[in-house]
């Protein structure tokens, strides 16, 4: 049925006009019968378009708590008419929102008879991350001449959980760094000191405190430990929240892409047996530690929630945190724009020894030469690509 507007009530106002004019020139009985019956009809219409407003009740049902972006979600509205009068030319919609985002559902065009009760059960995918607190019915009706119109709103409160949609990888590119774990490396210069692998004479160019005093006493010549080497990869993963990186992506499409980067990567970390680090900055600073697959819940839980609000600058979140890792740390950057200051960042890193990743979430296609000149990875991903395609091309 296609919805049609209400016809305007000053239409039927010209009408009583005219025909009152009619009667004062001419004074016959058929134009006072004329005016009974439009104010009569006036009136009806009025009674029945405010009484339905009291007499429709509504029922809303979602059929799951917890489910992932891109999974189905079942909502069902009932809608019931308790009056002896009709509902005409009826419009219900249904949107579940929170103080970030809303969904909206088709909407269904109905004809509701006395007594009538309504069911509308159907199935849509869902498109955005998010914890929804309020689901709404909204009706939009009016009387059978379309003189009146009415919006009647039912809200319900309702807990729907939407956890970003997760890419399982098969790869994704992780150096070794120097962190103590389970991973045999060549360089001898990531070692695990609780691991000694034997004692040889002191060569030019070792440390001072590796010197094993007690044997070098004994033999009468300098001699060192020497450790097993060992390595795993920490990655610690940072998220641009910095509201000025996000101004026209209006549908979000940007941000639910970035962090469903970050989930994937971390996930694919964890399955790995590699400890991961993830830090934001909104109101303040946030910061997920992960040591396996047990706790990427929690990764979920705090991405779930997330809007890129922040109020300083991606550049000034790495200055101030990269301080804090060690010298060679893997860090992977998912950002939306590349700045000058953040290239200054860069070099800084890189001169730190860092191997770094730089994930670039745009609708726009750009070189970076320079920042790979520097032994920076990139990938550029656009909001519609597949993320599995373009994260494992790296090798």
């Amino acid at each position: 049925m296609k919805y049609l507007k209400p016809t305007p009530l000053k239409g039927y106002g010209l009408l009583v006009i005219l025909t009152l004019t009619l009667i004062i020139l001419t004074g016959g009985e058929f134009f006072y019968f004329l005016l009974a019956v439009e104010i009569t009809t006036i009136v009806m219409m009025y009674m029945i378009v405010s009484r339905n407003s009291k007499k429709i009740l509504q029922f809303l049902s979602i059929g799951e708590d917890e489910i992932e972006v891109g999974d189905q979600v079942r909502v069902e509205v009932k809608s019931n008419n308790t009056s002896i009068m009709p509902v005409a030319h009826a419009k219900i919609q249904c949107r579940i929102y929170n103080n970030h985002n809303e969904m909206v559902f088709p909407s269904e065009n109905i004809f509701f008879n006395p007594y009538q009760i309504t069911n509308i059960r159907e199935n849509f995918e869902i498109k955005t991350r998010g914890i929804f607190t309020t689901g709404e019915i909204r009706t939009d009706y009016s009387d059978p001449l379309r003189l009146f119109r009415r919006l009647k709103v039912f809200e319900k409160d309702i807990q729907l959980v939407v956890y970003p949609k997760v890419t399982e990888l098969d790869y994704f590119y992780m150096p070794n760094t120097g962190y103590i774990g389970t991973k045999s490396v060549a360089k001898s210069g990531h070692e695990d000191f609780s691991s000694l692998k034997k004692v040889r004479k002191y060569a030019p160019g070792d440390s001072f405190k590796k010197i094993h005093w007690k044997v070098s006493s004994k033999r009468g010549e300098m001699f060192v430990k020497e450790y097993e080497a060992t390595s795993s990869t920490k990655m610690t993963v940072f998220v641009d929240a910095y509201s000025g990186h996000y101004e026209h992506d209006h549908n979000r499409l940007i941000e639910d892409k970035v962090v469903e980067i970050a989930a994937s990567i971390t996930k694919y970390a964890l399955k790995h047996n590699d400890d991961t680090s993830m830090m934001y900055h909104v109101d303040k600073l946030v910061q997920i530690e992960s040591r396996d697959l047990s706790t990427f819940p929690t990764v979920l839980k705090e991405l779930v929630t997330f809007v890129a609000k922040g109020g300083i600058t991606f550049s000034e979140l790495l200055n101030q945190e990269a301080k804090r890792l060690e010298q060679g740390s893997f860090v992977v950057l998912i950002t939306t724009t590349v700045t000058e200051l953040l290239i200054q960042t860069l070099l800084g890193l890189r001169r730190r020894s860092f191997e770094i990743s730089v994930i670039i979430v745009s609708d726009e296609e750009t070189s970076y030469d320079m920042i790979q000149a520097m032994g920076v990875h990139i990938y550029q991903i656009h909001p519609e690509d597949d993320l599995k395609e373009r994260l494992e091309a790296f090798s």
